[in-house]
Order: structure tokens, then C-alpha cells, then sequence
């Protein structure tokens, strides 16, 4: 017997292949997105882009990524650990060092802006919470893709294992899914409305069993395997259509998420301007920020002066206990005013989700200004400039507070208040009236598949109303009574072991 080794000898043995399901699909922002790419000399951050056509890279490690959170989330709810049948689909997590190879296969995508546009610039600056003013040094400008812009997606599932068909691909319709409705967002700043996608779905399986199927795989073209037109399906009902009957009844997984949905209808009174850099040499030398040529109204502005707010709102009514700070930090995720976090400290992102929404009506007049020496009440030289704001318009922005805590949505009731009455302003300009909205707010209540969503209405100097009004109630009595917050907040932090009666 020869015992010499062959070359191959001692690489991986190929896994079996009993069934290919190829899902394509046209990935659409309904936001602006950031991924991430180097510092140019144009901006601070561009995005990525391919180095053959300079189009925008979507890299499949990123669309995995986003497609796993959206899984493990559904399945146990936010900040669990994922269960094991996450793992099943898209592999051995980090860390795993025994985690098996992913069945699933995520291409990079290339896409295709909207017709007649490019990239966008947008103006970031970090706001103190304590002036209101723009800190220092804290001024970047970074690139973006505008709402519109397409992917076309694909995502090859390789069955190895019957008996586990089923259900993996029910894994794999519940996270596309998240991607179909806009639950989903993906690349930086997503907690503040970027980065938001729909999406439509085919999907064709190929039985790798029998040599007709063997022969349909490999003939079928690369790009448009389905021959057939992208049509308006869920991922769900692709996924259905194109199962033998062997997989009947396919559905998407339990959802076990624990949030609040806040969607506020907002008018603009007035003006409001959130400024943006001009793209042309006759712009205005400022203009009211637009995305895919509509003005909006931004999730990093609404969020930034809500965050302001519920701080000052939480120093006034938690004063006596000293723990307002430690409150917003847990609610926005911890700032670290330009200072290297401290070594060990887990970071973690807001809780609140805040989108972005085109202002829809209205108008975009430019206006002339000049600055006016206060002591003389004469023109400063060279102080005249020009804006082009946005006035008037109507805008519906959602909101979501993920796994709240006690005495969380109360905290931002109490903020949204002050937005919807017209006493918080946002955007630049407020001290010359400018930012002022008004409007109402509809809050619904899910906690998971088992119990029925309740929702309320609520308006400034009006009862809450429906059927989650006394939670409404309840839900501000829990951010002023003392005891209750501070229970929830010091377990949560580690100060004292969940259980223990004080």
C-alpha cells in the first residue's frame, strides 16, 4: 500500500451541495447612506466606490452583517446574544473559533445613482450641550449617496442538509424581509435616518440532485439567473414561489422585539435651515440641506436637539438624585467630549432611533442678509450674505425607542412635547425664529408576535388618545417618580443585583 500523501490530501474536503436557492433583488435608499471609504482632500470621509468604474461599492461582508443583526434581533429581541440558529445560516460569529462556514454567499454589489445625480456633501459639527453652540475643532464634512440610488443584490444558499432546508431559508426570509419594509438600515450613522433601504425580491432554486438540475444551474446566466423580471415581491413570497413542495408553508420567524414606533407629523412654521454646503458657484453661501433634490429634514439635527433637550429636561427633574447624565448616556450612548474613552468601557450605540424625512410642500426662497454693528447700528463690511431656507412644508418622521427602560419614554414624551408645541427648534438660525415645528404624534407598542400592538395619539394641550393612553400616563410618572428610574438605571449599570429589595 502507498502511503505517500497527495497534494490535496489535507485541505478541507468539499461540502455536498443537494439544492442552490439564487435571490436576487434591486436594493433601494429611501435615505442617504455613508460606507465608509479613505480621507480625501475633497471631504474628510468618502464613500467606498469600485476601483474599476468608480461606482459605489455595497461590500457583501456588509450586507451580511446587517442581514445577521436584523435576524438575531427579530429572534430574541435587541442586546441578546444571538441564538444558535443565527449561526446556522451565516456562520461561526467573531470569536467563535469552532464556528462552521456560512452557507450563505453575499456578492458585492455596484450601484447605480438616480438619473442626473451623483454623491452629496454633507456638513457635520458636534453641538455643546451646555452653549448650544458649535464646540471647536469638532467641524467635518462627509460624502454620501443619495436617496434613490440602487444595488442590484445577490445571495446564493447552499443546502448541504434536507432535513435543515426549511429552515434555513425561513432564516433567510425573516432577515431579507427587515430589508423589504425599511425596518433595516446599514453604514454609519444609521441610528440618525441614514442608510434606510427597501428592497424587491426573486429568488429560483435548483435542484443539484438530479443532472437536469445540475444543467439548469449551469447554463443559467450569472446576472439574471431567473428569467424573469424583477417584480414587486417580498422576499417571503419570492422565497414561496420558487420552493417545491417539499417546503410547503414557508413563514417568516416570531419576532420577539420589545420598542416603541413614533411616527410625528411635522409642519413647519416658518422657516427652518439646516445647513448645508454650496455645490455650485452661484449657489447661495448657504442652503437648507437636500437629499436626491428634495429638501429634508435630517435625523442627525432632530436627534442631536432631542438629546439636548431630554438633558435638560432630566438634570431639572432628577436633580435631588444627581443621575440626569447617566440617564441620556444610556438612552443616546455615553459622549465623550473629544476624550479617548476609557480603557475597557463597552461602547454601544443610542437606543432611539431617529429617521430622516423629505418636507414635502412649501418653498425654498432665497433670502439676503446683512450683519448690523451693534453699537453704531451700521452695516459690518463685507457681513452681507445670502440663504436659501426652507419655508413651510409638512414632514413624517418615525422614531423608534428600542428595549425601553423605565422612565425612558417618558423622558422623551416630555422632549416631544416641546418639539410638537413649537418649543424646540431645530436646525441653524433658531434665534432668529428660525426651526420652529408643530404637529402630533402617533405611538404604538409592540412586544413581540404574543401580545397585540396598542397605539395612542397624542397633541399638544390634548389627552393622550387610543387604546395605550393610560401607558402613556404611566410612562411619564415613571421618569418622575424617583424610585422606579433609579431602580431600572443602577441595574442596568451594575450598581446593585437585579432582585435584591433596597
Amino acid at each position: 500500500m502507498n502511503n505517500a500523501q497527495l497534494p490535496l490530501d489535507d485541505a478541507m474536503p468539499g461540502r455536498p451541495i443537494l439544492a442552490r436557492w439564487v435571490i436576487c433583488g434591486t436594493l433601494r435608499l429611501e435615505t442617504a447612506m455613508h460606507l465608509g471609504g479613505k480621507t480625501s482632500e475633497r471631504v474628510d470621509k468618502t464613500v467606498l466606490r469600485d476601483a474599476r468604474d468608480g461606482g459605489p461599492l455595497l461590500p457583501g461582508t456588509t450586507l451580511a452583517g446587517a442581514l445577521r443583526n436584523a435576524l438575531a434581533d427579530r429572534l430574541v429581541g435587541y442586546g441578546v446574544e444571538e441564538p444558535v440558529s443565527v449561526s446556522r445560516l451565516f456562520g461561526g460569529g467573531r470569536g467563535d473559533d469552532d464556528g462552521a462556514q456560512s452557507p450563505l454567499i453575499v456578492f458585492d454589489a455596484i450601484g447605480r445613482f438616480p438619473e442626473g445625480q451623483g454623491s452629496e456633501i454633507r456638513d457635520g459639527v458636534a453641538i455643546s450641550p451646555t452653549t448650544g453652540t458649535a464646540e471647536d475643532n469638532k467641524k467635518y464634512d462627509y460624502e454620501v449617496l443619495p436617496a434613490g440610488t440602487s444595488f442590484p443584490i445577490r445571495l446564493d444558499l447552499l443546502v448541504a442538509n434536507a432535513s435543515q432546508e426549511k429552515e434555513q431559508v425561513e432564516a433567510l426570509a425573516t432577515s431579507l424581509d427587515a430589508l423589504s419594509d425599511g425596518e433595516t438600515a446599514f453604514g454609519a450613522k444609521r441610528s440618525r435616518g441614514l442608510g434606510r433601504v427597501s428592497a424587491t425580491w426573486t429568488a429560483r432554486r435548483f435542484d443539484l440532485t438530479t443532472p437536469a438540475g445540475w444543467m439548469a444551474w449551469a447554463q443559467a446566466d450569472h446576472e439574471f439567473p431567473h428569467n424573469t423580471a424583477d417584480e414587486d415581491f417580498s422576499a417571503l413570497d419570492a422565497l414561496r414561489a420558487a420552493a417545491p413542495e417539499s417546503l410547503t408553508a414557508l413563514t417568516v420567524l416570531t419576532d420577539a422585539r420589545q420598542r416603541v414606533v413614533l411616527e410625528l407629523h411635522l409642519k413647519v412654521e416658518g422657516d427652518v435651515l439646516i445647513r448645508s454646503p454650496g455645490a455650485s458657484p452661484d449657489a447661495p453661501d448657504v442652503s437648507h440641506l437636500t437629499s436626491g433634490g428634495s429638501p429634508i429634514l435630517s435625523g442627525t439635527s432632530l436627534g442631536g436637539a432631542l438629546r439636548s433637550q431630554a438633558l435638560r429636561i432630566a438634570r431639572l427633574v432628577r436633580h435631588r438624585k444627581g443621575d440626569g447624565d447617566r440617564l441620556i448616556d444610556e438612552l443616546f450612548g455615553p459622549r465623550f467630549e473629544g476624550q479617548r474613552p476609557p480603557p475597557g468601557l463597552k461602547l454601544f450605540a443610542s437606543r432611539l432611533r431617529v429617521g430622516e424625512a423629505v418636507i414635502k410642500g412649501g418653498s425654498s426662497p432665497r433670502q439676503t442678509r446683512v450683519a448690523i454693528d451693534r453699537f453704531t447700528q451700521g452695516v459690518i463690511p463685507t457681513a452681507l450674505f445670502d440663504e436659501q431656507v426652507q419655508s413651510g412644508g409638512e414632514a413624517c418622521v418615525q422614531l423608534e425607542l428600542r428595549d425601553p427602560r423605565a422612565g425612558e419614554l417618558g423622558l422623551l414624551l416630555l422632549v416631544l412635547k416641546d418639539l410638537l408645541s413649537g418649543e424646540l427648534p431645530v436646525g441653524g438660525a433658531s434665534a432668529v425664529g428660525r426651526g420652529v415645528l408643530t404637529g402630533a404624534a402617533r405611538l404604538t407598542f409592540y412586544d413581540g408576535d404574543d401580545t397585540e400592538p396598542r397605539s395612542a395619539i397624542i397633541r399638544p394641550g390634548s389627552s393622550p388618545a387610543g387604546d395605550a393612553a393610560a401607558e402613556i400616563e404611566a410612562a411619564i410618572q415613571q421618569f418622575v417618580e424617583p424610585s422606579s428610574v433609579n431602580h431600572e438605571v443602577e441595574v442596568a449599570a451594575g450598581v446593585i443585583e437585579e432582585g435584591v429589595s433596597q
